[in-house]
Formats: C-alpha cells, sequence, structure tokens
C-alpha cells in the first residue's frame, strides 16, 4: 500500500508537468517566446504560479525543456544519422519533417523559435545555432558523398546545397501552416533533393529505388525529373514487385498476385501510390480506373474490399457497373 501511495503523487506530478510542457507549446506557438509568462501558463493549466516554478524555476528552463522534449519525441538529433549512407540520411530527415506534421503546433513553435532563437539574448539560441549547423553539415556530407560516387548531377555544390536544402524545409514548413491540405512539404523536398542527382545514370536511379528513400514521393519526383513513367521504371527493371517490396507502395494489404497486376496494369501513378502510402487505402479514383480498364476479376475486386483496401460498398458499386457494360463481341 505504501508504494501505491508513493506513486500516485508522482504519476500526479509528472501529469501535471506534461500539462505545463503543453500549454506552454501552445502559447509559444501563439505568442513567440518573448510574449510568454510564466503565470499565463499557470493560470492555462489551472495552477498557481508556484506550481509552475516548482517545475520550471525559470522561463528559460522551461523552454528548454519544451524544446528537449518534443525533440526527442520527433529524434530531432543530428548526430544520430551522421555516417549513414546518403540516401538514408534524406530518408531520416524525410521521417522527421512527417513525425514534426502529426501536430501543427509544433511546428508552429519550430518556426516561430527558429526566427526567434537568431537573436543571441534568447537561452534557445546556442542550441538551434548548433542544431542547423549540425543539420546543415550532415547534409553536406551526404551531397559530398554523392559526388564522389558520380552522382551528383555537375554544377552542384554540396555546401551550397545544403544550405538550399535546409533553406526549403523552414520555407515549405511555414507555407505547410498556411495550406496544410495542399502544401506536400515530403513530396516536394523529395523533388528538390532528386533533382540534385544525375538521373541520365541508370546507376543512379538504381541506387535511389534500392536505398531506404525508396518511397512514393521519392518515386513521384524521379517521374517528374527524369520524364520516365512507372511503367517505365517497372519494365526496365527499376522497380521490383517482389512481396517484400510492396510495403514501400503502401500495398502490403494486398495480395501478392492481385498487387502485381495492378502495377503492371499501366494504370497505377505514384500519385497512387502516394496515396496508398499515407493512407494504407486504395483511392476510389484509382478504383474506377482499374475497372474502367478491366485490370483485375470480378473476384480480385471483391478482394480488394475484403483485406480492407476499399469499402466492400465501393467494390460493389463499381464492379455492378463493370458487369453492366456491354462487352466487345
Amino acid at each position: 500500500m505504501a508504494n501505491e501511495s508513493a506513486r500516485g503523487p508522482y504519476a500526479g506530478g509528472l501529469a501535471r508537468r506534461e500539462a505545463i510542457l503543453d500549454a506552454t507549446v501552445e502559447m509559444i506557438a501563439e505568442v513567440g517566446y518573448h510574449g510568454l509568462s510564466m503565470r499565463d501558463v499557470a493560470r492555462r493549466v489551472g495552477i498557481s504560479h508556484p506550481g509552475v516554478i516548482y517545475h520550471f524555476p525559470s522561463k528559460e528552463a522551461l523552454l528548454m525543456a519544451v524544446v528537449e522534449r518534443y525533440e526527442e519525441q520527433a529524434s530531432f538529433d543530428p548526430s544520430a544519422i551522421i555516417g549513414l549512407p546518403a540516401m538514408d540520411v534524406f530518408q531520416a530527415f524525410m521521417e522527421l519533417t512527417e513525425q514534426l506534421q502529426t501536430d501543427k503546433t509544433i511546428v508552429e513553435m519550430e518556426c516561430m523559435l527558429a526566427v526567434e532563437s537568431s537573436a543571441e539574448i534568447l537561452p534557445a539560441h546556442d542550441h538551434f545555432n548548433l542544431r542547423i549547423t549540425a543539420m546543415r553539415e550532415v547534409f553536406q556530407r551526404a551531397f559530398s558523398d554523392l559526388a564522389e560516387q558520380g552522382i551528383l548531377r555537375d554544377g552542384v555544390d554540396p555546401e551550397h546545397a545544403s544550405v538550399e536544402l535546409m533553406g526549403e524545409w523552414y520555407g515549405l514548413l511555414i507555407q505547410w501552416l498556411y495550406d496544410p491540405e495542399r502544401m506536400d512539404v515530403s513530396a516536394l523536398l523529395a523533388e528538390s533533393i532528386i533533382g540534385k542527382l544525375d538521373l541520365s545514370s541508370r546507376d543512379t536511379v538504381q541506387m535511389i529505388l534500392d536505398s531506404k528513400f525508396h518511397t512514393p514521393p521519392v518515386i513521384r519526383a524521379i517521374e517528374q525529373v527524369s520524364g520516365m513513367s512507372m511503367m517505365d521504371l517497372i519494365n526496365e527493371g527499376f522497380i521490383e514487385l517482389a512481396p517484400e517490396d510492396l510495403a514501400s507502395y503502401g500495398m502490403e494489404a494486398l495480395p501478392v498476385e492481385i498487387a502485381t497486376k495492378v502495377l503492371r496494369s499501366g494504370i497505377v501513378t505514384s500519385e497512387d501510390l502516394d496515396y496508398m502510402f499515407k493512407n494504407h487505402a486504395m483511392s476510389i479514383d484509382l478504383l474506377g480506373r482499374l475497372v474502367v480498364g478491366q485490370a483485375l476479376s470480378q473476384d480480385e475486386f471483391t478482394q480488394l474490399g475484403e483485406v480492407g483496401v476499399v469499402s466492400p460498398e465501393a467494390v460493389s458499386a463499381l464492379t455492378a457497373v463493370m458487369m453492366a457494360r456491354p462487352t466487345d463481341k
């Protein structure tokens, strides 16, 4: 019983500490660090000012606790990706971006603090300066490795490319805050990275598609930069259709035979793969095109509903249309 009574106050203290950090994140996103008041944080949480000071003795300590918590949650640690293969570095960067975008308030705070911390008087100045510098150095090393392999496009300077990538990242995140539905940050960053590579070399394309960077946004970027279509990439052997690769295209729930037929139909685009990758489901638009193209049998369409990649109702409606359509004699 003694352990249980000790656990109660301890758990309550942790919950209160988290509530203080949550309120601080919201307020920094709204008014910035300069507008932040520990008394206002206390009022938002519903506790006394001394209650906040008990956990965080100063405004500076509160700020750094907030930064450290969201960096840990998002695995925002440049040192963790030093030494990785170049394309794995970029994939880790994409994963970080997608993790941050799961919480709009965190992105608002990151962008706000990145600007405010440029002033040396802000307690987070050194932290942000070191972190941004470290990220640029990681990217510069990755681009330099690609240059040594002959994969970087002629005229692309690794140092300039790393600065551009960091600038694009912050700029795209700010635009995403204004229009999150239309602004696909990962896809645009992937296109920027792919655009710096020499896609005239078959080895370059194969290296990208053999790496962890092999995701639907990257395939879409390769299409846009190289002019090759999904079918070109499949027919020329760049994209494998092995079962273990289906998760890379968001198709892991599909039976292998059906997934292979769908990919080889010539109907699927990188946008379709991107949708499946993000939603773990097939869009109704793609389903309709597969029906019109008679890419699958009625039983196979039914299986799509059974495995949950589209609703059974949508499958029933579209297959009914398919069955009602007159066949050529």
